[in-house]
């Protein structure tokens, strides 16, 4: 991967839309563009779903159970033992944890928090796409300091973007394990980058699948924020509930928006305390929970955590089954001659290719009924990012890899 300048995108303007998040691929997506007759096409309950990172092995059983039983579908919910739960989990106290419908509702939180219309967030691409389009929907800038060839972090090249925006840089987004590479950022990396004067939310969305955590970093660093999800090593990707844990104590330096929101103060911290069953904590977190909707997590999202969290051993399994099939499947890519597969520490596999586009493999595999992730970055046109299945699927998958590798020999890109 080439590795260029950093560059400063602009807040969205009426004259330059926002263009719209590429998801993978859509079935309408997938049905129009596949010239086989529909009576062959592949159907939903078919389809090996490898482009989204999601759970192949599911939640726990007990999940369904528990939705089943719960009685009170009918009443808002209660949050305070959900909170309790996912801090014991996590290591930290109640008061730390602020709840969200998916990690994309906290990253819009964070947004809203800590930058004005016109200042800036710094990512470091190629990175998950929604930290810029939350900016631009909040009218803000976005400095993107691009990662080294390997996928590491410039850090140089961060902490002079920063330094030069004159204080305009409000949050800087990580990932670790990073997404789409999968490589964990290491600690002492961090450490050095929490020393610049922002905001650092280190998304850990995939940290049950390997690397270490941020969570230790809490106690001695008033502007980090953490940011995790059920959606992966849970196996709750429809059930969308995300949290983040920030420090105990009091942001100093920070300004943030929500300062100017004292006369509705009175009202949210009624009805938040209703929900939590004590008042907002006075750090990061304790402004997230005065600016957030009330009651964003259903009930039925709040039910399936609770009874993971109370089966941590069945699902805890299924991640150590995931992380040692991610193992043997990466072995069995290094194999094709064509593919290399780059080393992970989260649920998929980054393939870089060898004489050929990410776009071609990803139209030869859906047409076999398999779906990975391309990209549209042209940094990125030459890998494709495919998600750990369970065994049967990933040996589907190699045998179509083995068939393209097949087709393409002989053939450059341009008779392609």
């Amino acid at each position: 991967m080439a590795a260029p300048s950093p560059t400063l995108d602009a807040a969205t303007s009426s004259a330059d839309p926002l263009p719209p998040y590429s998801t993978p691929y859509s079935l309408g997506r997938l049905w129009s563009a596949l010239p086989t007759p529909y009576s062959l096409l592949p159907t939903p309950a078919s389809l090996i779903r490898l482009d989204a990172n999601e759970n192949p092995f599911g939640p726990s059983p007990r999940v369904a159970r528990a939705l089943a039983e719960y009685p009170d579908y009918g009443f808002y919910p209660d949050y305070l033992p959900l909170r309790q739960a996912v801090a014991r989990y996590a290591g930290v106290a109640p008061v730390q944890v602020i709840l969200s419908n998916g990690a994309d509702e906290m990253i819009d939180l964070l947004i809203r928090l800590f930058v004005e219309p016109g200042q800036a967030i710094v990512t470091c691409p190629p990175t998950f796409s929604m930290y810029g389009i939350f900016a631009r929907v909040n009218r803000c800038q976005v400095l993107s300091v691009p990662r080294r060839g390997d996928f590491s972090l410039d850090v140089a090249a961060i902490t002079a973007t920063v330094e030069a925006s004159d204080g305009n840089a409000r949050i800087l987004f990580l990932v670790s394990p990073g997404n789409p590479d999968g490589q964990a950022i290491p600690l002492n990396t961090i450490r050095e980058l929490l020393a610049l004067p922002l905001i650092v939310a280190v998304d850990e969305t995939y940290i049950e699948f390997g690397g270490e955590t941020t969570v230790p970093l809490l106690p001695d660093h008033d502007n980090l924020i953490v940011i995790r999800t059920f959606s992966k090593w849970a196996g709750l990707a429809g059930l969308r509930l995300g949290y983040a844990l920030g420090p105990d104590r009091p942001s100093v330096g920070f300004r943030c928006r929500a300062i100017g929101m004292a006369a509705s103060d009175g009202a949210l911290s009624f009805c938040h305390s209703r929900e939590s069953g004590n008042p907002p904590s006075p750090g990061l977190t304790g402004w997230l929970e005065r600016i957030r909707a009330p009651y964003n997590v259903n009930a039925a999202a709040m039910v399936a955590a609770m009874a993971t969290l109370e089966d941590l051993e069945t699902v805890q399994s299924n991640v150590s089954r995931l992380t040692a099939e991610r193992e043997r499947l990466r072995e069995s890519l290094a194999a094709l001659t064509w593919i290399e597969p780059l080393p992970s520490q989260a649920n998929f596999i980054l393939c870089r290719l060898k004489d050929r586009t990410g776009q071609d493999v990803v139209s030869g595999l859906a047409k076999r009924g398999i779906l990975v992730r391309g990209f549209s970055d042209p940094t990125m046109a030459e890998y494709v990012r495919i998600g750990v299945g369970r065994p049967e699927q990933n040996e589907t998958l190699l045998t179509a890899l083995r068939e393209l590798g097949g087709e393409y020999v002989g053939q450059t890109t341009s008779e392609r």
